[in-house]
């Protein structure tokens, strides 16, 4: 296999360690354009092999005994989608599951009152909580309603319902403990007066997309879920006085797609978190911008994309810090993210669940055992 690369990379192995490494059947992909039903039957080259799927059910994967990287020893592996994972928790604690994985904070203190009646495995060194403004139209084409929304957030609230006191708060993209980490970027909010001022001269100057003296905007998040709404009811106490919200409530797809075709004005996200930042480049490139857009927010600076092709194009750790602690100081300034908190995912298991973090690669390095929740499988072993 040939990967012809349009910029210089250093960084392109760790690339293929995420989705771009995975390698799908070409004939099936052939297929499945044939026949899209094609699409819930997956073929790749891993240890699983896809036996069955009831759509919102569950998933089930059998062992490969042809896989090349060697045995794999549970027999099959069942995925339940259980979206109330408080309830997947108490499943996990009665014995109905053997593992599970949730950001949910609620969720994450009952797992932890079970103590060591449960293998837990927590990281939040990856993905970060965040609302997310359109900048390609109105209003968020102007950054004063960015500031403007940003300021009225009542941050502090949104962390104490979302995060109850489990969650950290995140002022930008990477954890304090990061090498990447720039302590100087400080996520503003809760600065209602400095919104009034904003609103006024953006309404002076822009009539039409404003009522009452207050922005027009849509809110627009996943659902439906209980928690999503009640977060869209603290945003909304801190924006309505000087927005006027309107919310959308789509199913997740739906809500990904909208987004991706750039239609939404601000959205509550999670995203970001790759252990190596090059890897959430395209979340920021200009040349990610399009009909369809993972530059979500669908803003460009040229000397931001220099800074992004500069530090993926070199080795020198110290010189890539610089420039990710000089990205984070431009995002921030350009109003695009308000950042909540890191997201925390944990990995629960009954003690009968064996190796979760051994797994290693085919030349014997151990992996990362967690990344923003994923984690290997192929590796565990079950008592019976």
């Amino acid at each position: 296999m040939q990967f012809n690369l349009a910029k210089p990379n250093a960084q392109f192995p760790a690339a293929l360690t995420g989705q771009l490494g995975m390698v799908a059947s070409p004939a099936w992909l052939d297929a499945a354009v044939d026949d899209p039903s094609l699409n819930q039957e997956p073929v790749g080259t891993g240890p699983f092999k896809f036996d069955s799927r009831q759509q919102d059910q569950v998933t089930r994967f059998v062992r490969n005994d042809d896989w090349w990287q060697g045995d794999v020893y549970l027999d099959a592996v069942e995925f339940y989608p259980i979206t109330d994972t408080q309830i997947a928790a108490q499943q996990l604690i009665a014995g109905d599951l053997e593992g599970m994985g949730t950001t949910n904070a609620f969720a994450i203190e009952t797992l932890r009152d079970e103590g060591d009646r449960l293998l837990r495995v927590e990281d939040d060194l990856g993905e970060e909580s965040f609302a997310m403004m359109n900048t390609a139209q109105p209003p968020f084409d102007d950054i004063r309603a960015r500031q403007a929304l940003t300021f009225a957030t009542p941050r502090q609230n949104y962390i104490e319902f979302a995060g109850a006191g489990i969650l950290r708060p995140a002022d930008t993209m990477f954890a304090p403990e990061l090498i990447w980490h720039n302590p100087d970027v400080k996520q503003e909010g809760d600065e209602p007066d400095r919104a009034a001022p904003l609103v006024e001269a953006y309404c002076a100057d822009n009539p039409d997309n404003c009522t009452g003296g207050k922005i027009d905007i849509e809110l627009q998040y996943s659902g439906p879920s209980v928690v999503q709404d009640n977060i869209a009811d603290i945003l909304e106490e801190g924006w309505g006085p000087y927005f006027n919200v309107n919310r959308e409530v789509l199913l997740q797809d739906d809500h990904i797609t909208q987004v991706a075709l750039g239609q939404y004005n601000v959205v509550t996200w999670r995203q970001f978190g790759a252990p190596d930042p090059t890897n959430d480049r395209v979340w920021l490139a200009c040349d990610s911008i399009g009909a369809l857009s993972l530059n979500w927010p669908r803003y460009c600076d040229p000397k931001r994309e220099e800074l992004l092709d500069e530090q993926r194009a070199i080795t020198d750790i110290d010189r890539r810090v610089e420039i990710w602690k000089q990205l984070q100081q431009m995002i921030h300034d350009d109003y695009l993210y308000i950042f909540f908190t890191h997201t925390l995912w944990v990995n629960a298991f009954q003690n009968k669940v064996h190796n979760v973090c051994g797994a290693e690669s085919p030349d014997g390095v151990p992996l990362l055992c967690t990344v923003n929740g994923r984690h290997w499988v192929h590796q565990i072993w079950m008592d019976g």
